[in-house]
């Protein structure tokens, strides 16, 4: 199981989701680097049905979570992720899932239902 805010740099992300941080000077919000690399390689390769719909290979998804976790930048393009773009995707939808507050925060819930 993925656990937590432990690797994710919560922190930081939880600041740049929230109005920026002090690195960015508050102007623009900073996309955490797990978010910004698996996008852009869910861009480039991942044209196919159910992207976000379909999930990777659980040990997959372990790797490259574990890749993030120490090497902040992991190489996507090595051919585990490339033969199974689901992971990286699979990935994404976790560190949404483990924000300590959702995305479309409790405060404004009223606002968007």
């Amino acid at each position: 199981a993925l656990s937590g805010e432990q690797g994710w740099g919560l922190g930081r992300a939880r600041g740049a989701l929230q109005g920026g941080d002090a690195r960015s000077g508050g102007a623009r919000p900073a996309v955490p680097q797990v978010l910004r690399s698996c996008t852009e390689f869910v861009e480039q390769h991942g044209v196919v049905d159910g992207i976000y719909r379909l999930s990777g290979v659980s040990s997959n998804i372990q790797r490259l979570r574990q890749e993030f976790d120490s090497d902040r930048c992991p190489d996507l393009h090595k051919d585990v992720y490339l033969q199974d773009i689901h992971c990286v995707s699979s990935l994404c939808k976790a560190y949404f899932r483990e924000l300590p507050n959702p995305l479309l925060t409790y405060q404004l819930y009223d606002k968007f239902a």
